[in-house]
């Protein structure tokens, strides 16, 4: 009886027949990139200012505002100043927490080394509104647009909903 010769593809293991073409497709795809080719970094540095810390209450109840603040143009700081009402306007930022609510946010901030920040909402209130004040101050002294903070507070809250 004539003997068959042994094929060589076949006294392969099956993995090792797969692996051989992927190596080949890994290599080839290396060496089709263009020469000199860097792609992008993965996290690019943000050329936009980050807002920055803000200013700080005096004694005498004046909001003092921050290098960062003094730096803005009109138009953001008019924006700052129209999101600051508008947040002032909110229904939800009106009621008053209950006394229980207060003094745990205020305790455990205490105990966990948190800020109380938030707890006394006439307090809050007033440094928004001192901030308004001062915002409006550096608008005048830019020679840009002023609010009328007291009339624009004294309008209804917009409807949440579509705008456009």
């Amino acid at each position: 009886m004539a003997s068959v010769a042994a094929n060589p593809i076949t006294s392969v293991p099956m993995p090792v027949r797969y692996l051989v073409p992927a190596v080949a497709l890994l290599v080839g795809a290396c060496a089709a990139a263009l020469p000199g080719y860097s792609p992008p970094p993965f996290k690019e540095k943000h050329t936009a200012k980050l807002v920055g810390p803000s200013g700080e209450m005096s004694s005498d109840g004046r909001y003092e505002l921050s290098d960062n603040e003094k730096e803005r143009d009109c138009k953001r700081t008019l924006g700052s100043m129209q999101i600051t009402i508008a947040r002032l306007k909110d229904p939800a930022f009106r009621v008053e927490p209950s006394a229980v609510a207060s003094t745990l946010q205020t305790g455990s901030a205490t105990v966990s080394g948190g800020s109380s920040r938030g707890a006394d909402r006439q307090a809050e209130y007033a440094r928004e509104r001192a901030r308004l004040d001062a915002y409006n101050r550096l608008l005048a002294s830019k020679n840009c647009k002023t609010l009328d903070i007291d009339a624009e507070l004294a309008k209804p809250p917009e409807e949440v909903g579509k705008r456009y």
